[in-house]
């Protein structure tokens, strides 16, 4: 009897046993699955927003408000904010950008939001800096942009050894920089709907009205009436790009005048005080075109700093 009590009770520990090891394996099964779980999210996380190149700074400088220092991995959306010194940032594809010190942006894998200070675009014509819904293009391969805000947040533009374009986000081209030259950008009404104001001489080729504007070298047709009697002439006209038409080249849009005034000096050699010198050497604003206002800039900060160093604080 005791000996079928001793057989009973090592059977009953036995399964006790083999009930406590199953629901131990159920628990181990459970937390790895979730395991499994959390990192294919992490995975998956990381392969839905891959990084997108590097910041460098010597100093510090802060990434979506975090203060980092030396380098960061830079992610798209990420905001890079500078302070006592720059960052140079160091993307895909071999795009370079430089953010000077008191500076800040929102970095994409395409483009950089400029929201303050400075940026410097080098070594491409795909990537492109957004200020207040401009688009600055550097328009060949070894050109350089340097894009900013004056005192009263207008946007400077600096082509420094090659050309830049200038678009707004529709596609409407509103300036061909030139390169040692700056010009200064006033969006209020930008869109193909609002009014254009252009000075350059008028050409008539192939049957086609155009005219170069003398301050942003965009050229533009045009259509109207008077036209005839001014080819060869100096005038400033003003009207409304029409977005449907299809210029005739070297053209980028079309414009429908609504006023032509003919001016004097003949081309390329504009009387003193009239016209886009006049506003040229006054910073005023020298042609509109879709709404946005455009003169001579007075200068750009340097974007440097970017490899000025920062001391590092010694913790106590």
């Amino acid at each position: 009897m005791k000996r079928n009590e001793l057989v009973f009770g090592r059977c009953m520990q036995r399964r006790k046993g083999g009930i406590k090891m199953q629901r131990k394996m159920q628990r181990l099964t459970v937390e790895s699955l979730v395991s499994l779980l959390l990192v294919g999210c992490l995975t998956l996380g990381a392969v839905e927003n891959p990084a997108i190149g590097l910041a460098i700074a010597r100093g510090s400088f802060r990434v979506d408000s975090s203060e980092v220092w030396s380098n960061a991995t830079l992610l798209d959306g990420m905001t890079i904010e500078t302070a006592r010194v720059g960052s140079d940032l160091r993307l895909n594809a071999g795009v370079r950008l430089n953010l000077a010190a008191e500076s800040r942006g929102e970095v994409h894998r395409d483009r950089m939001v400029l929201e303050r200070g400075v940026g410097e675009l080098k070594n491409t014509t795909s990537y492109w800096i957004d200020a207040r819904g401009l688009r600055v293009y550097s328009a060949a391969p070894r050109a350089s942009a340097r894009v900013g805000f004056d005192k009263d947040n207008r946007v400077l533009v600096a082509a420094l050894n090659g050309p830049v374009r200038v678009m707004t986000s529709k596609g409407l081209l509103v300036a061909n920089v030139v390169a040692g030259k700056t010009l200064v950008f006033d969006p209020q009404q930008a869109g193909a709907a609002a009014p254009t104001k252009v000075t350059g001489c008028l050409e008539k080729k192939g049957g086609r009205y155009l005219v170069t504007d003398e301050t942003t070298n965009v050229t533009m047709e045009l259509i109207g009436e008077g036209l005839e009697k001014q080819v060869g002439r100096r005038i400033e006209v003003t009207g409304v790009i029409d977005p449907t038409a299809k210029p005739a080249a070297p053209a980028s849009s079309l414009v429908k005048i609504t006023e032509l005034k003919a001016l004097p000096g003949a081309c390329g050699r504009p009387a003193a005080g009239a016209g886009g010198w006049a506003a040229l050497s006054t910073g005023a604003k020298a042609a509109i075109i879709g709404g946005i206002g455009v003169g001579t800039g007075v200068g750009i900060a340097a974007a440097a700093g970017a490899f000025k160093e920062e001391k590092k604080p010694v913790s106590p």
